[in-house]
């Protein structure tokens, strides 16, 4: 009784994925920028929409995808991270254990596959006409009728 338990056991692990079972077809993504609260928008690179949020943020992504974060806020420029594949290092207990079925489970799901970066960290930079940054000197009174008044001078050149 001993021997069908065991290679029903064996047929099972071959059948499978060691980076499906080890490491699952998804994979967490952390977002956060400075300043915080910026809007994030994250497309595959074939331009559909899979995850919109705010820093600081987490997306859970497919791994059988390549994609774009596009990370925006007023008056800051925006900024684009490439999250690229690269092998997940779980597929190559298919050498030992789940062989050519393995490699093809991993490959279909997608777990062969490990997004890079997993952590994004965006700074965003003031947005300006000719990217340089200015020094501006700012007046403010207020006209005859109480309303403000603001008058800027670019101390920068």
């Amino acid at each position: 009784m001993k021997q069908p338990s065991i290679l029903l056991t064996l047929a099972a692990i071959l059948a499978s994925g060691c980076a499906y079972m080890l490491s699952t077809d998804s994979q967490d993504i952390s977002i956060s920028s400075s300043p915080a609260g910026a809007q994030v928008m994250i497309k595959t690179t074939g331009g559909i929409e899979v995850f919109t949020g705010r820093t600081p943020a987490q997306a859970h992504l497919k791994r059988k995808n390549e994609y774009i974060i596009d990370v925006t806020l007023e008056g800051h420029a925006s900024k684009q991270v490439h999250l690229e594949q690269s092998i997940n290092p779980a597929t190559f207990w298919n050498l030992l254990i789940g062989g050519i079925p393995g490699w093809i489970i991993d490959g279909v799901s997608g777990a062969i596959w490990k997004l890079e970066p997993e952590t994004v960290t965006i700074t965003l930079q003031t947005a300006s006409i000719d990217g340089r940054d200015r020094e501006l000197l700012v007046f403010s009174w207020l006209d005859e009728q109480g309303e403000p008044i603001h008058q800027a001078v670019d101390m920068s050149d």
